[in-house]
């Protein structure tokens, strides 16, 4: 039989988004919200990376399980230079 969760959100979401933010580092942190107390059920957030470190923030991003959603923006005219990553994720 399954274990019955405890409460609403993830304990696991909540150490995973701790983790994400040192993984993103390298990137300008634009949008992040956490929506659940005391462990988040939804984070929505927005990150900026210049193309050199896009593949890398990406395939990170790809790599959890929790990831429902994923957004990419490339910005820049004639050359692209910015990368804009939209995610959410779900615990």
């Amino acid at each position: 039989m399954a274990k019955q969760p405890i409460g609403r959100g993830s304990a696991n979401l909540g150490k995973a988004a701790a983790g994400i933010k040192a993984a993103l580092k390298t990137s300008k942190i634009i949008d992040w919200h956490q929506v659940g107390q005391p462990g988040p059920e939804l984070i929505v957030g927005t990150v900026q990376a210049k193309l050199d470190d896009f593949r890398t923030n990406v395939a990170m991003l790809t790599k959890l399980k929790e990831l429902r959603d994923l957004h990419i923006l490339i910005h820049g005219q004639p050359r692209p230079d910015i990368a804009q990553i939209k995610f959410t994720l779900r615990g």
